[in-house]
């Protein structure tokens, strides 16, 4: 557990040295409309592993 914090520190550093604004590339509206597409995909996968 000690390397994986550290790990993760050292990336946080190392991103935060040149950091970039996060711009959104997807409207509000558009994200729920594709989680719920994934979630039925992946539903349905589950469902064909049982069967």
């Amino acid at each position: 557990m000690p390397d994986l914090v550290a790990a993760i520190d050292e990336y946080v550093a190392h991103h935060n040295t040149k950091p970039k604004p996060f711009i959104w590339t997807k409207s509000a509206a558009d994200i729920p409309r594709k989680v719920i597409r994934a979630t039925v995909r992946l539903s349905s996968k589950k469902n064909e592993t049982l069967h």
